[in-house]
């Protein structure tokens, strides 16, 4: 057997990464290392654990690497009628799942105390890597394995099948190499289904897949395709999206006047596309409400008390909260970029301002856009905040207000094509400044309002200095035209 086939499919991912936008991985690896590093030096016993645990991650990172390129090479055209191209599909993709689930396996056995056999971390690490293999093909196993084991041991489940699994336990004592055997064997199978023949199936889910992938790459430069394309799921539950919009179109055409209000009210739609106040306001609504019946849900069926579960949850919840707020204003300058070409024929609207107006405009649009969010968000925190007794939790809110005029009040015409760097940077300091006044409040004892007015201070100064130089810009549209 021939190895170079073979090592064209397995390294297909490396060879064809994006070279021209390195520096969002490196960041995201120096992130990695360096926070890996503090935590060994700050809890040095546990070093070889966090090492051991931090290479399996890498380990299945790649796995997930490695199983999307082979899915993505696994074309319908190429599996019909190219010879040998599926076999060698197959093969790769088994080879990869086998070395790196024994590699991980390894990996626990050697470096983690107490750890069990070595024959039963084997089976949980290809089983887990199975798994995520099928995940990267269909998304809703992310939602199965997210509220599956809240409602196993939340409805009781572990209960009525205790005599299973002292059954498969008993089994497994007695024949561990045989029950491992069949189990690989099993799991083994399943990833083989996971590469279509060249049929019609296959080429369906191979076209999903495409629409997936490419609404993850246009969501890294801020262009979101939407939920229609996570397949009929998705399709479902955009129709809301997709009548809500519709209507408001509707209202917007027929109250049209050629006035810059009105002008303005329709260039909106155009400039900021799927990232509109409409779509956030519903897919916040969305997301909270899911986020709500979830967790109320869960803790009904556990039968614990509401109020330690706000307090000891309260930092996840924020976090998450703070992320659907307060995120996709970010992306707003973005948003210019994709709708350019259409920048030009709107400039025609009777009314819309001209000039120094038009730049004053579209700032005042993109600013009311994140100032509406950002209290509104910090709103939620603030009842989040409440209910779990942690005051701090409102930092998150004070580190994201400089960033919606600082980052949002830039010149438009001469703002670059959006990257995947120039979607992360963003967010990333938003993490950062809104922890580090967290750490301020929580280890250094600074008094709330002193960085609730330290925020309000950089926000109103960052916020003249760029509308200042942004009203003397170049006009604004069509975006990115002086780059």
């Amino acid at each position: 057997m021939k190895a170079a086939p073979y090592s064209q499919l397995l390294l297909a991912f490396w060879r064809q990464r994006d070279r021209e936008s390195p520096w969002g991985r490196r960041a995201l690896f120096a992130l990695a290392v360096l926070g890996l590093a503090l935590g060994v030096y700050l809890a040095p016993q546990l070093a070889m654990p966090m090492l051991a645990l931090s290479a399996a991650l890498v380990l299945m990172s790649l796995w997930m690497a490695i199983i999307g390129s082979l899915m993505q090479q696994n074309h319908p055209h190429a599996a019909r009628f190219v010879p040998g191209h599926l076999r060698q599909t197959l093969e790769s993709a088994l080879a990869a799942w086998a070395g790196l689930s024994l590699g991980s396996a390894a990996l626990l056995w050697l470096c983690l105390p107490q750890m069990p056999s070595f024959a039963l971390l084997l089976l949980g690490a290809a089983a887990v890597l199975a798994f995520m293999g099928w995940a990267t093909r269909e998304w809703q196993l992310w939602l199965v394995i997210s509220i599956g084991p809240v409602l196993f041991f939340g409805t009781g489940l572990d209960r009525r099948l205790a005599a299973l699994s002292t059954a498969l336990r008993e089994l497994w004592l007695a024949q561990p190499l045989s029950v491992l055997a069949l189990s690989l064997l099993a799991l083994g199978w399943s990833l083989t289904r996971l590469f279509g023949r060249g049929d019609a199936a296959h080429a369906e889910a191979y076209a999903r897949l495409g629409r997936m992938r490419r609404a993850a790459e246009d969501s890294m430069q801020g262009k979101y395709a939407g939920a229609a394309a996570f397949g009929r799921v998705g399709e479902w539950l955009s129709q809301p999206f997709a009548l809500a919009v519709s209507a408001w179109q509707c209202h917007v055409v027929a109250q049209a006047e050629p006035t810059g209000q009105s002008a303005m009210r329709r260039a909106e739609i155009v400039l900021h596309g799927r990232q509109h106040w409409l779509h956030q306001s519903l897919g916040a609504v969305m997301a909270v409400g899911i986020a709500a019946l979830s967790f109320f849900i869960a803790f009904a069926l556990a039968g614990q008390g509401l109020q330690d579960n706000w307090t000891k949850g309260a930092y996840g919840m924020a976090i998450g909260l703070a992320s659907i707020g307060f995120n996709p204003c970010f992306t707003l300058p973005n948003m210019l970029w994709h709708s350019r070409r259409e920048q030009a024929l709107m400039r025609l609207l009777p009314g819309l301002p001209q000039g120094e107006a038009l730049n004053r405009a579209v700032a005042r649009m993109q600013l009311r856009h994140a100032l509406v969010a950002w209290a509104l968000t910090t709103a939620g925190l603030g009842l989040l905040a409440w209910a779990a007794n942690n005051a701090a939790l409102l930092c998150l809110a004070f580190g994201a207000l400089p960033l919606s005029t600082g980052w949002l009040l830039r010149a438009p015409s001469r703002m670059k094509s959006p990257t995947a760097w120039t979607t992360v940077v963003p967010i990333l300091a938003f993490m950062l400044m809104g922890w580090g006044m967290f750490l301020l409040q929580k280890d250094l004892g600074t008094p709330l309002p002193l960085l609730a007015g330290a925020s309000v201070a950089l926000s109103a100064a960052l916020g003249a200095w760029r509308w200042r130089t942004l009203s003397a810009a170049p006009t604004a549209l069509p975006a990115g035209r002086l780059s």
